[in-house]
């Protein structure tokens, strides 16, 4: 009879020591899947705030823990704080209310910074090439010109392509290096101010054309 009750005793003891050390096993991996869950919301939550990300990850980190372990502290249920936590876990508040719209958060962001850079990229472009193509007066003012002859059809041009008018005699026009290309004084040369290329080929007009003239 004693040998039997030391028996049961031992074995109490050993199933309650058993249940203990698997409650603890479960407590800290259910605390380490919480706590890389938190690591990765609050990273991503801190990296669109001031906080930061390292600073988000580690809070976060420290309360998916908490609250894993307090999924499992049942004696506390009646707790209002555990109640609204568990209950915001299994409905899926948590996620959609804290870890999605940081999510969308960062997506927007990172959308933001790429639309950003890339504006400042076609900004950028822009006025580089204002700055390539756009001659300058003092430039333009060297292009050959001469007056126009309706007996002599330069190029079988008759007409100026920038304004569609017709040519007159003795009229002032232009004639572009290169392509040949001929319009009326004022209208190539007020293009050229915007645009160092010829309307027509848009074969570009450059200084050294100028100078082999």
């Amino acid at each position: 009879m004693v040998a039997t009750r030391c028996k049961e005793v031992f074995f109490g003891i050993f199933m309650e020591a058993m249940e203990t050390i698997l409650y603890a096993a479960f407590t800290v991996i259910l605390a380490l899947g919480g706590s890389i869950v938190g690591t990765i919301a609050g990273g991503i939550k801190g990296q669109t705030t001031e906080a930061g990300f390292l600073d988000g990850a580690g809070k976060g980190a420290v309360t998916g823990a908490i609250a894993a372990i307090e999924l499992l502290n049942f004696r506390a249920i009646d707790d209002p704080l555990t109640k609204a936590l568990m209950s915001s876990l299994l409905n899926g508040k948590i996620f959609m209310e804290w870890i999605c719209p940081a999510v969308a958060q960062a997506y927007h962001l990172h959308m933001n910074t790429a639309e950003t850079s890339s504006q400042r990229e076609v900004s950028s472009n822009i006025y580089e090439n204002k700055g390539v193509t756009g001659m300058a007066q003092s430039v333009i003012l060297k292009l050959p010109f001469q007056k126009f002859k309706s007996n002599k059809k330069l190029m079988y041009m008759t007409s100026c392509s920038i304004c569609f008018q017709d040519f007159e005699d003795e009229e002032l026009i232009r004639i572009l290096p290169k392509c040949g290309h001929i319009f009326h004084l004022q209208c190539i040369d007020k293009w050229l101010i915007q645009q160092g290329s010829c309307p027509i080929c848009r074969t570009h007009v450059s200084s050294y054309h100028i100078h082999d003239l």
